[in-house]
C-alpha cells in the first residue's frame, strides 16, 4: 500500500470511515479495512472523550471479507490474525492533513508483533496527560497512529513516522508488502465541557423486512467462521436467496443518543451518521444520517447474484457516530462511537 492508497487509510478514526455517498464499492468489503476506533474511559461508563488524567481503553474494529472453507483443510482464521505497531502521542502542531505524533505516552498493547491471540483486536490502553501537559503543548486531542497488518508484522517504528512526517511517499505499512496492511489516525477528542460531557450513542436495534435479525448470526460472526457452508449451522428457515429481492435494513439508535451541542453559542441537537458495509451484495448507498426526532434510518440491501447451495455467509458491519448537524457552523464530528456486526447465509435460487 503506497502513500495514495495510504492517506485514505490513515483518515482520523473519529471522522467519518466512509468516502463518499456515490461510490457503490464503499459499501463492498472487499480487503481489510479499519473502520472505527471506539473510546471507553475507566470508571465512567459510556462516555466518549475522556477528562484528563483518566485512563482510556481504545478498541480498532478492523474488518475483511470472509475465506472459503477448504475440504481436508483446517478452518481458516478469517479475518486473517493481525499484528500492529502503534504510537498514543500528543501531536505536534502541524499544517498536513494527518497528525504527527509529539510525544509519546506509555502505552499498554500498543505493539503486539504477534499478539497473544490470532483473533485480537487491536485494543490499547494508556492514560491521557494532565491538563497542564495538554495546555503546555496547546492540544485539544490525543492521536492514536501507526500500522496494522494481516499475517506479519507492520514496518518499523521508525518508517513508520517518517510516513506521517511527510518524509516519504513510497513506504508500505508491512514488512512483508505481500500482506495486506493499513496505516492509521484516530483521533481522540478531549472533553471541553465536563459539566456536559458527550457520551458514545447506543445502537438499540437492527432488523431486517421489518423482523427481528435471524440467528445464528444474530449478535455477530465469529472472526474465525468461514464464509462458505453456513447453510447447515443457520438452517432453511432463515437463509436469503441469492439475487433475490432486496432486503430492508433499519438500524435504531436510543433517544438518549442524541446530545444537546453548544458550540459559538449555538445550540444543536447531535445527529447519527450510520455506514453500511456488508461483504457481500450491494446497498443502495453508503451511509445515512438519523437526524431528531427519527430514530431509524432504512437502507435496502440485494444479496449477492452466486451463492453456493451449502451457503454463502455475509458479514455485516455497521459503525455510527454522532456528529453536531452540517446545519449549524458546529458541523464536527463529535468523537462517539457505536457499532454492530451482523451475518445473513444466502444459498442459490437452484437449492431445494
Amino acid at each position: 500500500m503506497r502513500r495514495a492508497l495510504g492517506l485514505c487509510a490513515a483518515v482520523a478514526l473519529s471522522l467519518i470511515m466512509g468516502c463518499s455517498e456515490g461510490f457503490e464499492s464503499a459499501s463492498l468489503v472487499e480487503n481489510m479495512r479499519v473502520v472505527a476506533a471506539r473510546v471507553d474511559i475507566d470508571g465512567k461508563p459510556g462516555r466518549a472523550n475522556p477528562d484528563p488524567g483518566d485512563t482510556i481503553t481504545v478498541t480498532n474494529l478492523v474488518i475483511s471479507p470472509g475465506s472459503p472453507l477448504i475440504e481436508g483443510e483446517p478452518t481458516p482464521l478469517r479475518p486473517p490474525p493481525l499484528q500492529w505497531s502503534l504510537l498514543a502521542c500528543i501531536p505536534e502542531p502541524s499544517v498536513l492533513p494527518v497528525a504527527i505524533c509529539g510525544t509519546v505516552l506509555e502505552c499498554d498493547g500498543c505493539v503486539a508483533t504477534p499478539p497473544e491471540d490470532e483473533l485480537a483486536l487491536p485494543i490499547v490502553r494508556f492514560t491521557v496527560p494532565s491538563e497542564e501537559e495538554l495546555d503546555e503543548a496547546d492540544a485539544t486531542t490525543l492521536v492514536l497512529q501507526g500500522a496494522i497488518c494481516a499475517n506479519g508484522p507492520p514496518a518499523g517504528p521508525e518508517a513508520i513516522f517518517r510516513f506521517f512526517a511527510g518524509e516519504t511517499d513510497d513506504l508500505d505499512p508491512c514488512e512483508d508488502p505481500a500482506n495486506e496492511g493499513r496505516f492509521i489516525t484516530a483521533q481522540i477528542l478531549i472533553e471541553q465541557d465536563p459539566d456536559d460531557p458527550n457520551d458514545n450513542p447506543v445502537i438499540e436495534d437492527v432488523r431486517i423486512n421489518g423482523e427481528a435479525w435471524p440467528p445464528p448470526f444474530d449478535q455477530g460472526v465469529p472472526r474465525d467462521f468461514p464464509s462458505t457452508g453456513c447453510r447447515a449451522v443457520a438452517g432453511d428457515d432463515v437463509v436469503v436467496i441469492g439475487g433475490g429481492p432486496a432486503q430492508n435494513i433499519e438500524l435504531t439508535a436510543t433517544e438518549d443518543s442524541f446530545q444537546p451541542v453548544t458550540i459559538d453559542d449555538e445550540t444543536v441537537i447531535e445527529e447519527m451518521q450510520i455506514s453500511w458495509l456488508a461483504d457481500g451484495g450491494s446497498f443502495e448507498f453508503s451511509f445515512s444520517f438519523i437526524t431528531d426526532p427519527a430514530r431509524t434510518a432504512l437502507v435496502q440491501w440485494v444479496p449477492p447474484s452466486f451463492p453456493s447451495n451449502e451457503g454463502t455467509l455475509v458479514r455485516f458491519t455497521f459503525p455510527m457516530r454522532d456528529r453536531a448537524s452540517p446545519e449549524s457552523s458546529a458541523g464536527a464530528n463529535r468523537g462517539g462511537v457505536d457499532w454492530v456486526q451482523r451475518g445473513l447465509c444466502v444459498v442459490s435460487p437452484s437449492s431445494d
